[in-house]
């Protein structure tokens, strides 16, 4: 892949750094790829808390990283759950004849992308074939891509090349390119990249197989179909459809709704993932009662934009009917946890039913995207900063200490260094536990693209590092309010990353992967997948330190 001057296209210039690099495969590097380098500091008090990487800061879609071909994942490079894959858990008795394939997957970008990549092996498994975690035992890799931002487009391609590495000169492997880069460069990945068999687009998630040479699919390497902005797609999922969960066995995460009904200036997603398509409130009750039937703690209920749910299923404040339901539902998980509200639409009715339910937990993912009411009219959102702490200040109070997470642009084409210094004010006052902090990038189809990106490539880089360090500062002073405080962990790891009496998990504020943890100590007799009940000592950016409480 060669640079371009759109920036729609598949670039190969990069300017991100890796918060956590990853080794390169011991194989040979496809001559197109190339190396990562960089990471972002952390600082913290406790003195445990320095010693792992931050997880509270994202840039982009997932934390920046290389994908290591030896060590795949479902979630942007993080390793799989320490169990053997046979026995994780797959919906419905396996069917189909025909070659058996074994089968690895290779997962970028958000957990909604992630929920894709457990239906297509799902499916995979429930026909007969074998998922197995070490591409070298594959006769199949499949790369779920990510296409959200540039940097995103970036790490998918990369990961493509290594998997074309992978695949030289091994007779009867086959690569496959599914998901969102695929869906909006479909015609550029095949032709860029000879070496892939099929391309998997968002509509033939639960139809993998039909797009599989090896298993005899028809047109397996035709692009996907390009989809008009706006359009409905296909494609949404139901309970029915099998599943293999690739989270740890206590953790889930669950799509409510499939595409957006926002025309934010700078996003693309609409044109790809299409429009807002709501799963019905029974059929999501289903769900999460085989979820919990296997054991699962807490799932984690993602859309592009969850307070869009149910407009398109005829429900008036549909994200608060849900939430209504499922708290007076026996038989579901302990916790449950909203993630992509939208600025504006969380309803009176939300906040109570938040208030009123244990069972959906403290947590609010609220992106704002900036704080500077000229940057948002240009971004096509809302732009009241002021009406943006009311409400966060409402939720904080109407969970009783909610942890709070938000996502913000810096860069975007006009913002003035004044205008950027407003989004550092309102990041240093706001009730910020974690912060994802992105670039600006053009996106080809987006109203965004027609602007001039006049903020040059290096004040982007310098803005973002800049957001980040007040970000952290005002993480640490949250955490610190937490000091004394008492507090239901899911213990994740046993034992912790300071050896055997430690244990490492999260609190009901800290979502999986990006928010953090609580360092427990004095926790010798843990169990991952269990709560414990700890109270707090030490805090510091992004993380918690506990002991047993009482102790």
């Amino acid at each position: 892949m060669r640079r371009r001057d759109r920036a729609g296209g598949l670039r190969r210039d990069h300017r991100r750094q890796h918060a956590h690099p990853r080794r390169r495969p011991a194989r040979a590097a496809h001559p197109r790829a190339r190396a990562a380098r960089g990471r972002v500091p952390l600082v913290s008090r406790h003195p445990a808390l320095g010693r792992r990487p931050p997880r509270g800061i994202r840039h982009g879609p997932r934390t920046r990283r290389r994908v290591d071909l030896r060590r795949p994942s479902p979630a942007g490079g993080d390793p799989l759950p320490a169990h053997d894959p046979a026995d994780l858990p797959v919906s419905g008795a396996k069917t189909g004849s025909g070659p058996r394939r074994r089968v690895a997957l290779v997962s970028l970008g958000c957990p909604k992308n992630q929920v894709d990549s457990e239906l297509m092996l799902g499916r995979l498994v429930r026909e007969g074939h074998e998922y197995v975690a070490d591409p070298e035992q594959a006769d199949t890799l499949i790369v779920n891509t990510c296409a959200f931002i540039d940097r995103a487009r970036e790490e998918s391609v990369e990961a493509l090349l290594d998997a074309a590495s992978w695949k030289q000169g091994r007779a009867g492997r086959e690569v496959v390119a599914a998901g969102c880069l695929v869906q909006r460069c479909g015609d550029e990945l095949a032709r860029e990249l000879p070496e892939l068999d099929a391309l998997v687009g968002l509509d033939d998630v639960t139809r993998v197989t039909a797009r599989l040479p090896a298993l005899g699919g028809a047109q397996a390497a035709q692009p996907a179909p390009r989809r008009s902005w706006g359009r409905p797609a296909a494609g949404l999922f139901s309970a029915a459809d099998p599943r293999l969960r690739l989270t740890p066995p206590w953790s889930a995460w669950v799509k409510i709704a499939e595409g957006c009904d926002q025309s934010c200036a700078f996003c693309a997603i609409p044109g790809f993932r299409g429009r807002v398509r709501s799963r019905p409130v029974d059929d999501l009750v289903a769900e999460l009662r085989a979820l919990a039937a296997e054991g699962v703690v807490e799932a984690n209920l993602v859309a592009q934009d969850s307070t869009g749910y149910g407009r398109d299923l005829g429900l008036r404040d549909g994200l608060a009917a849900l939430v209504e339901r499922l708290a007076t539902t026996d038989g579901l998980p302990r916790w449950i946890r909203l993630h992509y509200l939208y600025p504006g639409r969380i309803s009176r009715r939300l906040v109570e039913a938040l208030r009123g339910h244990p069972r959906v937990v403290p947590y609010v993912d609220l992106p704002l995207q900036h704080a500077d009411p000229h940057v948002l009219r240009r971004m096509r959102r809302p732009g009241d900063p002021a009406a943006f702490l009311d409400q966060l200040a409402a939720l904080d109070d109407a969970l009783g200490g909610a942890g709070i997470r938000s996502a913000f642009i810096v860069g975007f084409p006009g913002e003035t260094d004044r205008q950027f210094e407003t989004l550092c004010r309102f990041v240093a006052d706001g009730p910020f536990d974690a912060v994802g902090v992105f670039a600006y990038s053009h996106e080809d189809g987006t109203p965004a693209a027609s602007l001039d990106d006049d903020v040059p490539p290096e004040v982007k880089d310098e803005r973002r590092t800049q957001l980040e360090e007040i970000a952290a500062a005002t993480s640490a002073e949250r955490q610190r309010r937490r000091v004394g405080r008492v507090l239901d962990v899911l213990v994740e790891q046993v034992p912790g990353p300071d050896g055997p009496g430690t244990a490492l998990g999260r609190w009901a504020g800290q979502a999986p992967e990006v928010d953090g943890h609580v360092l427990l100590e004095g926790f010798a007799d843990a169990r991952p997948g269990t709560l414990v009940r700890a109270g707090i000592v030490d805090g510091g950016p992004f993380e918690l330190v506990g002991r047993p409480a009482g102790g």
